[in-house]
């Protein structure tokens, strides 16, 4: 009786495990839930690494987390998330995968100075796609600091 009641026990956890997941966004190539603000706090954090590196000269080093951003933003944008019939993936293709494009043109054409000075453009797209997917409490600003002491920015 107590190894039944023990199966029913672990029968409805595993049920119950399963119908929370059914909630969650999951990558179709892996299976695996994608939880998009993990996501996007990893951008959020290349954002400010690029800025800095941006401010300080550093062409290679703002290049190197333009290119994280993207690999980030590519992976939200491959993985057909729709959040409460909100078409995230479709949205990064539309607002975010562009601008990181257009910055890295910047970069390479005309240099980290003016790379830099239109860090606005990427700001303005993250807030317009956060305002469209109805979350226009989301807002990002170009960062008037930084705080990552154990990292050096300067070429």
């Amino acid at each position: 009786m107590k190894a039944l009641a023990l199966l029913m026990s672990a029968a409805a956890l595993i049920l119950a495990v399963m119908l929370h997941m059914g909630d969650r966004h999951e990558a179709p190539a892996t299976g695996q839930p994608m939880e998009v603000a993990v996501h996007m706090g990893r951008l959020q954090r290349y954002h400010q690494k690029w800025w800095a590196a941006g401010r300080a000269g550093n062409a290679e080093l703002a290049a190197f987390y333009l290119h994280e951003m993207e690999e980030a933003m590519e992976e939200i944008a491959e993985a057909d998330v729709v959040d409460e019939g909100v078409e995230v993936s479709k949205h990064m293709r539309t607002y975010g995968l562009p601008m990181v494009a257009e910055l890295e043109r910047l970069l390479k054409e005309q240099g980290v100075a003016e790379m830099t000075a239109q860090g606005d453009m990427l700001v303005n797209a993250c807030n317009s796609c956060h305002a469209i997917t109805g979350h226009p409490y989301l807002r990002i600003q170009v960062p008037e600091s930084v705080h990552f002491p154990d990292q050096i920015f300067t070429p």
